[in-house]
């Protein structure tokens, strides 16, 4: 093909593509405008015509879909292997049923698993909050003792942690599910940030951890999105008091590195969007300090997960810490110790370090596309010398040395 014919071919690609854009809120009323009021045992449900927008450009809600309404089903539909929980927003919750022949938990196949819930939708389902809560008090009472939550703050690790677990085969890995951190996003808008007095939430989070662990008989390994989930630290063990938490975490400079690899293009505008979202004090806080050109918003996005963890685990034993530099300086160690906290026998060691062996995201090519295309960039000396200042005054973090160390003796 000629180049002449290249251009027009990628003009009349993007002419379909914009006018598509254009003529979907028409469709939407054709298709998806009936919807009956619930009752307390129903649930709705929508044929899923056409992803309206990729994985990466929305929150997870309704509007992520062409929609055409089929009808309603029995509560127990949302017991079906194939149907699980993809969203929460603040009046419901969404459900999405997957085409035959999915494992959407294939941690190797599908690293991040908000991306292959939506490309692989067919039926939308969508329940009301009181529903839910109803449909819970019926069942089994559970306490979270199935489900172990690993805390991190993103490019830190926790990702290759995702995939040694599920090598063992011995626990679910869900590796960052929508309905976490849509979860934490709502409660980060609240003018006043949850804390352990917060009671009004408790039903919400724990709904929603259930919802996406809904087996009591199997074991749950949950590796949330690691940006913008503070608001859930001080609620999770309230919510459900058998749950296990843990907290990974990298030395900060190499962590915004990693950071900045992905988002060089637009560095500044993906930490501001990222900030937009994290609590209310700590956006205000921003606002205050802010300055530079990108690299200093990532510094502070994570000094902030530093700081929300470290207020939450100061007076609690219960909460185990895992780094970065402990995984690369002692691997079999690192394993070992990994497991035992996760009560996995110690024979299943080999098949965790054999993760250790690959990339654990090689198969998200949005990330690692721009992470090999950006491989040469360096962090500032100045930008880490800001946040070192900021660490100290602003969150009482001490940071160490040329890569950030964390030097706080309680993580």
């Amino acid at each position: 093909m000629s180049f002449k014919n290249k251009v027009k071919y990628g003009m009349a690609v993007l002419r379909v593509f914009f006018i598509t854009r254009l003529i979907q809120p028409f469709l939407r009323l054709i298709f998806g405008p009936y919807r009956p009021p619930n009752s307390d045992d129903q649930i709705l449900t929508y044929a899923i015509l056409a992803n309206n927008k990729p994985y990466y450009e929305f929150k997870h809600q309704k509007h992520s879909f062409l929609l055409k309404y089929q009808g309603t089903k029995d509560l127990r539909y949302l017991e079906r292997v194939d149907v699980s929980l993809y969203s929460v927003n603040k009046e419901e919750f969404l459900f999405v049923r997957t085409r035959p022949g999915v494992d959407i938990y294939n941690v190797e196949e599908h690293p991040f698993m908000y991306s292959i819930q939506h490309s692989a939708a067919v039926e939308l389902l969508i329940v009301p909050h009181d529903t839910i809560f109803k449909y819970l008090r019926n069942k089994t009472v559970q306490d979270g003792s199935n489900i172990y939550y690993v805390h991190n703050h993103g490019r830190c690790g926790s990702t290759l942690v995702a995939a040694m677990i599920y090598q063992t085969n011995q626990c679910i890995v869900l590796s960052e599910p929508a309905p976490i951190v849509n979860l934490a996003w709502m409660l980060n808008e609240k003018n006043c940030p949850p804390s352990r007095k917060s009671v009004e939430y408790l039903d919400l989070v724990r709904a929603t951890f259930l919802l996406t662990c809904p087996d009591p008989n199997k074991k749950y390994l949950i590796k949330p999105w690691g940006i913008q989930t503070l608001s859930l630290l001080p609620l999770i063990h309230q919510a459900l008091p058998g749950i296990r938490e843990f907290f990974m975490y990298r030395s900060i400079s190499p962590t915004v590195l990693s950071f900045k690899k992905i988002f060089l293009d637009d560095l500044y505008a993906m930490g501001e969007t990222a900030i937009s979202m994290l609590p209310i004090n700590y956006r205000l806080l921003w606002n205050k300090i802010k300055q530079g050109d990108g690299e200093e918003a990532f510094f502070f996005i994570v000094l902030c997960q530093l700081h929300a963890c470290i207020l939450e685990i100061q007076d609690r034993v219960d909460i185990k810490s895992f780094t970065y530099e402990s995984l690369i300086e002692n691997r079999e160690l690192f394993t070992s110790g990994l497991l035992k906290e996760l009560d996995i026998e110690e024979n299943h060691h080999s098949k965790a370090l054999s993760a250790l062996k690959r990339d654990s995201q090689a198969n998200s090519n949005l990330l690692s596309q721009k992470s090999l295309r950006n491989k040469n960039v360096t962090i500032t000396k100045s930008s880490l010398e800001w946040a070192k200042k900021i660490a100290f005054e602003h969150f009482e973090i001490y940071l160490e040395g040329t890569e950030g160390k964390i030097a706080n003796q309680f993580i």
